[in-house]
């Protein structure tokens, strides 16, 4: 599924202390309807954050249809509204190749694993899928309204490459989806010249800016997901 879409991260080292202004975020289950081209297709995505031992959480993204299951899953503590991520799963399985890819931060050594070896790991590195929820932390931020850019941006591991991740806040759009209207952010994803891919994100404004809605399109294909319901687990 693609989800896989700022204020540039600064972690401290080493790894960031639990009991510094920790944050209580909201655990959240919630369910989505794809598309492609237009038309519905028998997928079902699932999104869920929840809360394991110690002040960690796990962010978990999954799609499921009848011929292939796709999961990612991110486990991060906080310090203070930055996130610091130490461990990334993404797993595809069904027809087709089945593949396997994972990141493992160790701040005390400052090393990332993953699948190609080990490399260094950069201050503020976030992963293909919490660098989303720190997103929507910044979004949510009183600061973020004074800043004078309306970009944000992110560092994010890819196995051994790092990338940055662009942003810039479009505005605000009112949708109508199953679970009902939402007032939502537009943010939409900054690429080099040259790229015909476009993915736009809509966060829903009063509901702790979760996903409403991401559309992807290249090459006059697209692929769109919407929400279909949602419930907080306080």
């Amino acid at each position: 599924m693609l989800l896989s879409p700022v204020l540039l991260i600064t972690l401290l080292w080493p790894a960031p202390s639990l009991a510094e202004s920790l944050p209580s975020p909201r655990l959240f289950h919630a369910e989505y309807i794809a598309e492609f081209d237009g038309l519905p297709i028998k997928a079902k995505g699932v999104r869920e954050l929840q809360r394991l031992e110690d002040g960690v959480y796990r962010l978990t993204s999954s799609a499921t249809s009848l011929f292939v299951q796709v999961q990612e899953t991110s486990e991060f503590s906080f310090n203070g509204d930055q996130m610091a991520p130490s461990r990334y799963d993404y797993t595809r399985g069904g027809l087709g190749k089945n593949k396997h890819d994972f990141l493992a931060f160790d701040y005390a050594g400052k090393t990332l694993q993953h699948e190609d070896g080990t490399s260094e790991l950069i201050e503020g590195t976030l992963d293909k899928l919490s660098y989303q929820y720190q997103l929507k932390l910044d979004l949510a931020n009183p600061e973020f309204s004074e800043r004078p850019s309306n970009l944000l941006e992110y560092r994010v591991a890819d196995g051994d490459k790092l990338k940055l991740y662009r942003f810039r806040v479009a505005g605000e759009e009112v949708l109508n989806t199953p679970a009902g209207e939402l007032l939502t952010i537009k943010l939409e994803r900054v690429r080099g010249e040259g790229s015909d891919r476009k993915t736009t994100f809509w966060l829903a404004k009063d509901h702790d800016y979760m996903l409403a809605k991401l559309k992807q399109e290249e090459k006059g294909k697209g692929f769109e997901l919407n929400l279909k319901s949602f419930a907080f687990n306080d």
